[in-house]
């Protein structure tokens, strides 16, 4: 997308301090912001984003954020801030379809540190866990009513049933057959894996892939891209985060290599701090929680190959859509065979 003018999505945000005293914030130099796959990120000034929302996100996600992120700043857990716009709401839409600007736009505060996308180290990894525990307890008696929040985010069975859909309905895809034998396996692990344990909801991020986390060296420093916060049970949200980050190759990567040392580390940080009030039920249910989520993300990236479906792909290393996907349904696959392996250590 081409960099647009947007002086009309700064306008109704008020004076805004960059480090040299307050100034409108339509002065503020922009500057795109390149990793995210699903919203639009500008750099605003040194100390600000400017994001536009995607549609699959409603603007009252923002309200969500404004309310928990005060509580999380306060329990030590730094997380960016919203800025409020004129008005007094947390964003601004412009409902225009033909507008260049068109849709929710929000500014919120810059966090220091550094993006990864692998961890390099234990002790990266147990810092890791140690935040994700700080940010739980923080908001484990939380009695927040969420303004939105995604639908069937970790659906297992959903995203299986999608899989078998996308199956019927293109027979005649040139990746049908490469998608059928993997979701041929795909069924036989996961009919074996066991029951969904009914475990209590918590507030939990939704996505704590380690580049939603910010570091300086050792240390996490933030957590990043809250519009996925909700309720849910800690087995998908812990066993997303851990199949991330011990997941020692990219996404796509064909031979994907699970690190027990990076799971060991980053579970002695997350139970030194939410030990205290984990439950025996779901302390349990962390490690099959890792197999769940490689299963149904890569039933989900099945899926999606034959859908033709993906908020962003790689055209230099892949040539559609539907490949790159492909990859990344055989890379999560590849993963949970690895995690089996080992989930009576897990």
């Amino acid at each position: 997308m081409k960099m647009l003018d947007l002086s009309p999505v700064l306008s109704p945000f008020g004076l805004l301090d960059d480090g040299h005293g307050p100034q409108p914030a339509e002065t503020l130099h922009v500057s795109r912001l390149s990793g995210g796959l699903i919203n639009d990120t500008f750099a605003l000034g040194r100390h600000f984003v400017l994001q536009r929302l995607h549609r699959i996100f409603q603007p009252q996600v923002n309200l969500d954020i404004a309310a928990l992120t005060p509580v999380l700043a306060a329990a030590g857990v730094p997380v960016p801030r919203i800025v409020l716009a004129k008005s007094g709401e947390p964003w601004v839409e412009f409902d225009d379809p033909d507008s260049e600007w068109g849709g929710a736009w929000r500014i919120l505060t810059r966090l220091p540190g550094d993006t990864l996308h692998r961890l390099s180290s234990p002790q990266q990894a147990e810092n890791a866990g140690e935040m994700v525990a700080r940010f739980h307890t923080a908001l484990r008696d939380s009695q927040h009513r969420f303004h939105f929040t995604r639908p069937g985010a970790h659906d297992t069975h959903g995203h299986f049933r999608t899989l078998e859909a996308a199956l019927a309905e293109h027979v005649g895809h040139r990746l049908h057959a490469h998608v059928a034998e993997l979701a041929a396996e795909l069924h036989i692990r996961w009919q074996a894996w066991g029951e969904i344990p009914q475990l209590p909801e918590r507030v939990i991020h939704g996505d704590l892939k380690v580049s939603n986390l910010l570091f300086t060296g050792e240390d996490v420093v933030g957590v990043l891209d809250l519009d996925t916060m909700a309720r849910s049970s800690l087995d998908v949200e812990l066993g997303d985060a851990l199949r991330s980050w011990c997941n020692t190759t990219t996404e796509d990567d064909p031979q994907p290599k699970f690190d027990l040392a990076t799971y060991k580390a980053a579970q002695r940080g997350y139970l030194r701090v939410a030990g205290a009030w984990l439950t025996s039920e779901e302390r349990a249910a962390i490690g099959p929680g890792v197999e769940r989520i490689c299963l149904e993300l890569s039933a989900r990236f099945a899926a999606d190959a034959l859908n033709e479906k993906y908020f962003g792909w790689n055209p230099a290393k892949f040539s559609t859509r539907g490949e790159h996907n492909l990859a990344r349904a055989r890379n999560q696959l590849g993963l949970a065979r690895d995690v089996a392996k080992v989930r009576a250590d897990l």
